[in-house]
């Protein structure tokens, strides 16, 4: 492994060769090491950093050479000189003279050129914003992130210049950096299609998605902005399944404990203080592998108030089984003792 990490850093010293690998576990140094197959040459650990900071402080002013010369090019070419004009007085049109091929080839050349500059600028930018995500964790260096995924998920990233869509986009990145596999090419095609409205409204779904499924009570999902129409349009997408036929069971024994869901931050469970075997069903709208994906990235915290709203109503013919919403101490299967809100219908 030492030999092949190693042959990555081609143009480096031999300090900086050294210095680099003591990053080797390092979550950012990972990141360097992953663009680099990439691209064809080693992010150093400074460089990361220094998109890092770019990124961190929010300049108002563009960060770095490359940016400047998207904005130079960006001005040259609307310069009159780079555009050739000809104004038609018979019929008051405008066209571009395009009989001389020498210009014609230099406009040409100037907007690949263009092109490909904010290509890498959105590239760069991205990759800032992922190393702040990393900043402080650790990934297992030995476990690599696929080749074909990341070519595809560069040929997205460079056509991205909308900061919030680069904030998703680097959360991506960062989660396959940490564990690979994480997030699908599937993920990244639906991605790549969604345009940034309708990314709000998937976001604002997130909330109410108790892990694999939303609970299907439409008047009081309405309340809360959820109309079946969305429900429709979620399902159009692909991020649930609309058709209502699916439940949430559990058969619970006398003075037995299930846990109903959980996510990284709650669980939730419903005790059956009965002397027997008791059980109920709740109806739920599934949630597809997409929309499960989304709701990792989307760090959106589970709406309590709806949860607390949406079990008392779908519960109150379930006598003599309590259900508790408690807080996990960290990701772990500890909880608090004292339940953020406890529903009991005896």
């Amino acid at each position: 492994m030492l030999n092949e990490l190693m042959s990555l850093f081609g143009g480096l010293s031999p300090e900086q060769q050294i210095e680099t690998m003591k990053y080797g576990t390092n979550a950012i140094g990972k990141l360097g090491l992953t663009i680099g197959k990439v691209f064809g040459y080693f992010y150093e650990q400074t460089h990361i950093k220094k998109l890092a900071d770019a990124e961190s402080y929010k300049r108002e002013k563009l960060a770095d050479a490359k940016a400047y010369e998207i904005e130079t090019v960006g001005e040259a070419i609307k310069r009159e000189k780079f555009l050739p004009l000809i104004y038609n007085s018979e019929d008051g049109t405008v066209s571009i003279d395009i009989s001389d091929t020498t210009q014609l080839m230099q406009r040409s050349e100037l907007r690949l050129r263009y092109s490909q500059i904010q290509k890498q600028h959105n590239i760069e930018s991205v990759i800032g914003k992922t190393a702040l995500e990393l900043e402080g964790k650790d990934a297992n260096i030995a476990e690599e992130v696929d080749k074909d995924w990341l070519n595809r998920y560069f040929n997205i990233v460079e056509d991205i210049s909308d900061e919030e869509l680069q904030n998703l986009w680097a959360r991506i990145l960062a989660g396959e950096i940490l564990k690979p596999k994480t997030n699908s090419l599937r993920l990244l095609d639906f991605l790549r299609n969604t345009s940034r409205e309708e990314l709000d409204i998937l976001l604002k779904v997130m909330p109410f998605i108790a892990e694999k499924y939303i609970f299907n009570e439409l008047n009081i999902l309405s309340k809360y902005g959820i109309s079946y129409e969305l429900i429709l349009k979620l399902d159009e997408w692909g991020v649930l399944n609309s058709s209502g036929l699916t439940r949430a069971k559990a058969d619970i024994e006398p003075n037995q404990t299930v846990n109903i869901f959980e996510n990284d931050t709650l669980i939730l469970f419903a005790k059956n203080e009965s002397q027997s075997k008791l059980n109920f069903s709740l109806p739920t709208f599934n949630i597809t592998e997409i929309g499960r994906s989304l709701l990792r990235l989307s760090r959106e915290s589970l709406n309590i108030s709806f949860i607390k709203e949406i079990i008392t109503a779908l519960t109150k013919n379930y006598k003599k089984i309590v259900f508790s919403l408690h807080s996990k101490k960290g990701n772990t299967i500890n909880y608090d003792d004292i339940p953020i809100f406890e529903i009991r219908n005896d």
